[in-house]
Formats: structure tokens, C-alpha cells, sequence
């Protein structure tokens, strides 16, 4: 949804009152046209694709024109609700989503009993992308599942999480989830399954046999997000799910081994990413059994988000745990040289380096990102990762801030690197920032000249001016001819 249309469902209502007498109104004034007279706007076909890239706003005032405009820009008025950008939707009539309903594809924030409501209609049965919660009154839970069974044959990402989460959680009916929601459909046989490739359950419960259940009936999904979701009960049925590529979920759950059975992470044998979480410092895995059981069930592992309270399990990961390591995510704030260690030891399979990002981080803001390295006055030891991992392509440590006069000491091994999200000491204004990047433009365009054999012109020597901060950064950028994204504080640049 494009934000700054707040009274969609007013406008909406207006074109139901308002398209019938104007059709007519329309079509009388309206020319017959010959084919060699028509004009461009007129093909159906041409309409139709310009209707994908128009704003919401544009598309609601394309509706007005006439009869043949309203069919060709309607589906992308109705393609996207997202409740937390347009609240008033809750307020169309019955008819008016019984009408339009089907043409709904992706619904966001659906978190309140009115919300869920509206989407019951039977008419809502054709979506991509659902974010729904499904825990609050017994009607509230009957509806959500409702929609979330009536649409498992078409839609292609699920996100279910609970708001409200009670002490007692694992007490709670409400947050459990129904394996039949996510089951086939009556009357569809095993030819038509679900098309579903991402689950996300979010702070919910369900049994193991109900997983077994939802793994079966969806062989497409390709990502499993368990994040803050209780697995119970014990294993009476095992399944392997082959396409499953990604795995989100707690420490223990991933690990510990479940009553008359293997670990969960048993039931995923292709996999090759696993984000760990562990905030309660009272559960502990052996490192022995979690590298046991990631040779034995998932050799294939390689991406690795490891989150923790106290930032203990990251170092043990790297240095004991994982092999051939391409991606290591991690909270900043338990950057150490211990962990610096474990990465060397992974130098020549890392491709990127990212931190996790806080969630009300902007990388489009209009202001300079304020910045609070606790890790700055040993930002040496971090040099030592981008000297000697030569296959790293992602450095995204935007809470980093890297001092030039310590970069320039040694040569940076990656020259693959593609996207580059640091900050720079004294490189903290608007002013500064947009200076380093134009200097870094410009001198990837004079790159280009030259490998096209085109003259150079107005070339700017930055040895002439080297004693600027933005020359350094910039004369540093130009090192690497395949960087293409660049943050350095103030939104993301390319080279053009």
C-alpha cells in the first residue's frame, strides 16, 4: 500500500454511487472511434500493465474516467489492504467487498476482531500474501482460520502471529494453531497442492503431529519461520520436508531432542540457512550434540543468524560448531575479538557479514543515522576480516564506524565486494556524505570512459585533494569495480 491515502474506503464508496449514471453520462458523449483514430490509452491490454506501476492514489483517480478505465485500474486499487496504513477499510459495506473481494491479493495487519471480520466474506478467496492474527475471541479465532483455509490453495506466504500473548500461553486454545487450516480443501486431490512457499508462526503453538501435518500438505514451502513458537506434545509420526531451505526458531527447539523422537531439526535434511535464537540464559545446548546433530541431520548448512542474550553462543558457533561458514548474522553489541577469530577461521567461504537491524531503522531517511560504536576503539581487529576474506561480497555493520586513518594501514582482499553499509569517522553531515559519493560517482564514470575508450573529460585528481575525509572514502569506494550498493549513513547509492 502507498502511504498518504488515508480515506481509501470513502473513495471507494464514492465510485460505487457515482459510476452508474456517469457510465451512461460517459458513453453518450463519447465518439465512435475508428480503429486508426484510437487512442494509445484506449488498448485494454495497455491499460492493464500501466495499472502495476500507478500509485493507489493515481490508480483511484484513473477509476473516474470512465467505464473502461474503472475495469482496467479497479484490480489494482483492491490488490493490497494493509490495515495499519488505511484503518477506514473496515468500514465498506458487505456488498461493496462481496463485489470486489476476489480481486484482493495481499492483506497486511489484519490484527483486530473488525478487521478479521470484514476479510470473513467468502468473496476473499484469492490471496498471495496473508498477515493475519488469529488468537482473541473464539469468533475472532473461527474467522481467522476461516480465511486462512478458504485461501490455502492460492495464496504463496503466510505470517500468523499473535499481538496478545498471555502468561500462560501454552493454556491458551486461542494460540493454537489447527493443522486442518493448512490442509487441502475438500473435493482437491493430492494433484493440487498447496503453492504455499513461506510460513511464519510467530508467538503461537502447535504440536508436533499438527507440524507433521502442515509440512506434509504444503511440499513447496521453502522457508519456516517458528520464531517465538512453542512445538509440544510428543513425536508420534516422523516426516522429512526436502525443500525446506530455511529454518527460523528457538535454540531448543531446533536442538533438544523430542519425546520418542529426533530433534526437529531431523525434519528438514536440505537445509541450508538456520536462525537461532536464545534469550533465556537458563537453557543450554551442548556444543557437541549441536554439532553432532548439524553433521548428522543438515550437513548442508551454511547461513547462520545466531541471536542470544549475552552474545555467549556466537563465538562457540564460529569456532566450533559451523564449517564453511557464507553468511554470519549477529547483534553488533557482541562484537569481540573472539568473535573476529572465529570469522578468520571461516576466510575462505564467508561471502557476508551482516548485523542484525533495529527496527526502527531507516535506511532512506532524509537525516544523517546517529551512531554508537562501543567496538570503534578496536575497530583494527575488524580491519583484519575485510584483509583476509577475500570472498566477501556483503558488509553490512551499519553501527560500525570505521576510521580511515586505520583502513589505509592494509589493502582490503575483497575486490568482489558488492554492498558496502558502514559509517566513516568525521563523515557525519549531509554535506559530507553526498561530497564522498558524487567524488565516488565520478570517478566510476571516468572507469567507464576509459575501459569504453571514450576521452575522459573533466577529471577531478583526487591526489589534489586527498587530505579531505570524502576524497579518502571516495579514492577507498573506487578499490572495489564491482561495489554497487553504498551506505555510509544517508540513504543507499549506486554508482549512476
Amino acid at each position: 500500500m502507498i502511504k498518504g491515502v488515508d480515506r481509501k474506503g470513502e473513495i471507494l464508496t464514492t465510485i460505487e454511487r457515482w459510476r452508474t449514471d456517469s457510465w451512461r453520462r460517459q458513453e453518450l458523449r463519447m465518439p465512435t472511434l475508428t480503429t486508426a483514430a484510437r487512442n494509445t490509452l484506449d488498448l485494454p491490454e495497455l491499460r492493464h500493465r500501466l495499472s502495476r506501476f500507478v500509485t493507489i492514489k493515481d490508480a483511484l483517480s484513473c477509476a473516474l474516467v470512465c467505464k473502461a478505465w474503472t475495469d482496467s485500474f479497479t484490480s489494482a486499487i483492491w490488490f493490497s489492504i494493509d490495515f495499519d496504513v488505511h484503518p477506514r477499510f473496515v468500514d465498506l459495506s458487505p456488498d461493496t467487498i462481496a463485489k470486489h473481494g476476489h480481486l484482493i491479493r495481499v492483506v497486511k495487519n489484519a490484527k483486530e476482531a473488525p478487521q478479521v471480520a470484514i476479510l470473513a466474506n467468502s468473496r476473499v478467496n484469492n490471496l498471495r500474501h496473508l498477515h493475519i492474527d488469529p488468537a482473541g475471541s473464539a469468533i475472532h479465532y473461527v474467522r481467522a482460520y476461516e480465511i486462512v483455509f478458504r485461501n490455502n490453495m492460492c495464496c504463496k506466504s503466510l505470517y500468523m502471529s499473535a499481538t496478545t500473548v498471555p502468561t500462560a500461553k501454552l493454556d491458551s486454545f486461542g494460540h493454537y494453531i489447527p493443522a486442518h487450516a493448512l490442509s487441502h480443501s475438500p473435493g482437491l486431490t493430492l494433484q493440487s497442492p498447496s503453492i504455499l512457499k513461506v510460513l511464519r508462526l510467530r508467538q503461537l503453538c502447535l504440536t508436533h503431529d499438527s507440524l507433521v501435518v502442515i509440512l506434509q500438505g504444503c511440499p513447496k514451502l521453502i522457508e519456516l519461520d517458528l520464531i517465538h513458537t512453542n512445538v509440544v506434545g510428543d513425536q508420534t509420526q516422523s516426516f522429512q520436508h526436502v525443500s525446506i531451505k530455511d529454518l527460523r526458531s528457538s535454540l531448543q527447539s531446533i536442538f533438544q531432542a523430542i519425546a520418542n523422537g529426533p530433534p526437529l531439526l531431523s525434519y528438514f535434511p536440505r537445509l541450508t540457512a538456520i536462525s537461532i535464537y536464545s534469550f533465556d540464559p537458563s537453557v543450554a545446548v551442548p556444543t557437541t550434540q549441536i554439532k553432532e546433530d548439524l553433521l548428522r541431520y543438515c550437513p548442508d548448512v551454511t547461513r547462520y543468524n545466531v541471536e542470544d542474550a549475552a552474545g555467549a553462543i556466537i563465538s562457540e558457533f564460529l569456532l566450533y560448531v559451523a564449517h564453511n561458514i557464507t553468511e554470519f548474522t549477529y547483534k553488533y553489541e557482541h562484537t569481540s575479538i573472539e568473535m573476529v577469530t572465529g570469522m578468520l577461521a571461516h576466510q575462505n567461504s564467508l561471502k557476508s557479514i551482516s548485523q542484525f537491524h533495529e527496527q526502527d531503522l531507516d535506511f532512506e531517511t532524509e537525516t544523517v543515522a546517529s551512531v554508537s560504536d562501543p567496538f570503534r576503539q578496536s575497530g583494527i581487529f575488524l580491519q583484519l576480516i575485510l584483509r583476509c576474506c577475500s570472498q566477501l561480497r556483503t558488509l553490512d555493520l551499519h553501527s560500525h564506524e570505521m576510521d580511515m586513518d586505520v583502513v589505509e594501514m592494509g589493502e582490503w582482499t575483497c575486490q568482489d565486494l558488492t554492498t558496502l553499509r558502514i559509517r566513516v569517522k568525521g563523515l557525519d553531515t549531509v554535506d559530507k556524505i553526498l561530497k564522498a559519493i558524487a567524488l565516488w560517482r565520478a570517478g566510476c564514470w571516468r572507469r567507464w570512459q576509459q575501459k569504453a575508450g571514450t576521452p575522459v573529460q573533466d577529471e577531478v585528481n583526487l591526489e589534489e585533494i586527498n587530505m579531505s575525509i570524502e576524497a579518502k572514502v571516495a579514492r577507498h569506494l573506487l578499490k572495489f569495480d564491482k561495489l554497487w550498493w553504498v551506505w555510509l549513513g544517508y540513504q543507499t547509492w549506486t554508482p549512476i
